[in-house]
């Protein structure tokens, strides 16, 4: 139990950065997932009995983090939930995710009926060999790739995860019932919004470097208050996120479904802005490829298409209107 171990979950921030790093200069998919395996980081959810760690959710947040701010190309996320989720149905594909053996990654848009179809928004599943597909009855179907179904090409703003379609024609594989994917779409919201931590702050960090290296009439950018101020919001946006995050997750917190919701649509939106601002502050360079902090913004907005974030903010301010944030509160992250 994590309560008796003895290390937290910052513990793994310092190894999730290194091994991130290490994964820019991996050939392919497979070669940055062994490196991410090798770590444990693809079984920190995972069971024993699969070859993961069985820690809680709060252990994968600093991990998320760091592949936010090192724009890993690896469906990372996809992994670890889904090595868990299947932990105590299929130990051989559990097994098989959270050791790096088998790549695998989840359509997050669309849902499909017993005669197949198309889903889509599927990160990095050109080079994935299995993708989860969400059904109409609210299960789930782990399909091999190129045994029944096959990826398309879909344009994608993430440059690191570029996503892609998914046609199935024959709904076979592992399955997951409602109540596991109802967890997996709830932990979701809450490891997005750690990436997308993880992408402002880096990004808050290359504007504060290059506003105080950069000299513009013979003083310092990061000596005029207009980028002070700019720098301001991006720091309260960094610390709203992380604070949200840590609500989320309290075991104090009386609604802890309708948290992870906010702190997913809270952190597209101030994630997306302050990668707006750190470009602003850039100038013209930010919008350059010399300047990566765009791919940050690209970043965030997929994420929050992945999750849903537009029809999700709607349903959160019809729950805080009406009084509802407190049904479905069981659910577990």
């Amino acid at each position: 139990m994590a309560s008796d171990l003895d290390f937290s979950p910052a513990d793994f921030a310092d190894t999730a950065s290194a091994v991130v790093a290490a994964c820019s200069d991996a050939a392919d998919l497979p070669a940055r997932m062994a490196l991410l395996a090798e770590a444990g980081l693809t079984g920190i959810l995972a069971p024993e009995s699969a070859g993961g760690l069985a820690l809680p959710l709060d252990y994968a947040v600093p991990v998320m983090q760091a592949a936010g701010a090192g724009f890993l190309a690896a469906p990372l996320m996809e992994t670890m939930l889904l090595a868990r989720a299947f932990g105590d149905t299929d130990t051989d594909i559990a097994t098989a995710l959270a050791t790096g053996a088998t790549t695998a990654t989840i359509a997050w848009s669309g849902a499909l009926g017993s005669t197949g179809g198309i889903v889509g928004r599927a990160p990095s599943v050109q080079d994935c060999q299995h993708v989860l597909v969400f059904r109409t009855d609210g299960t789930a179907t782990l399909v091999a790739l190129g045994d029944g179904a096959q990826a398309l090409p879909e344009e994608s703003l993430d440059l690191e995860r570029p996503e892609g379609r998914v046609e199935v024609g024959t709904l076979t594989g592992p399955q997951l019932d409602a109540n596991a994917v109802t967890r997996l779409h709830r932990s979701a919201q809450i490891l997005r919004a750690a990436q997308i931590l993880g992408a402002t702050e880096d990004a808050m960090n290359r504007a504060a470097d290059y506003a105080r290296d950069r000299v513009q009439f013979g003083r310092a950018l990061a000596d005029f208050q207009a980028i002070q101020h700019h720098l301001a919001r991006q720091c309260l946006a960094v610390e709203t996120i992380r604070n949200s995050i840590a609500r989320s997750l309290s075991p104090h917190c009386e609604t802890p479904v309708a948290a992870a919701r906010a702190t997913f649509v809270g952190a597209c939106d101030l994630g997306a802005k302050a990668a707006e601002s750190a470009i602003q502050v850039h100038g013209g360079m930010g919008f350059t490829w010399d300047v990566p902090v765009h791919r940050h913004l690209r970043m965030t907005k997929a994420l929050a298409a992945q999750g849903g974030a537009a029809a999700l903010k709607r349903d959160v301010l019809d729950r805080l209107l009406s009084g509802q944030n407190k049904e479905e509160e069981q659910v577990h992250v």
